[in-house]
């Protein structure tokens, strides 16, 4: 199954070819490997399908039956700034 995945701060879209029990927590470590930020950035890092974030646990299996993910669709590479002051 082939999707993309764009980095919401930058537009950069990567294509990617993708199986069912592929799990979106390794894409998102691939996407974000691929792309060159660094670990110390301090940043977790979210896929957004039609404006849900999704569980970084399931598998695209579960992503295509739950949200009606489909091949060639774009998800959003979402990044949050881990920590801050108190």
């Amino acid at each position: 199954m082939k999707i993309s995945i764009e980095d919401t701060r930058t537009g950069n879209r990567m294509k990617l070819d993708v199986k069912e029990h592929h799990v979106l927590e390794r894409i998102i470590e691939i996407v974000v490997k691929h792309m060159g930020y660094i670990h110390s950035e301090q940043r977790s890092y979210a896929l957004v399908y039609k404006k849900r974030e999704l569980p970084n646990s399931i598998s695209i299996k579960e992503a295509i039956h739950k949200f009606g993910l489909k091949e060639y669709d774009v998800l959003m590479l979402w990044s949050k700034v881990i920590g801050g002051y108190h």
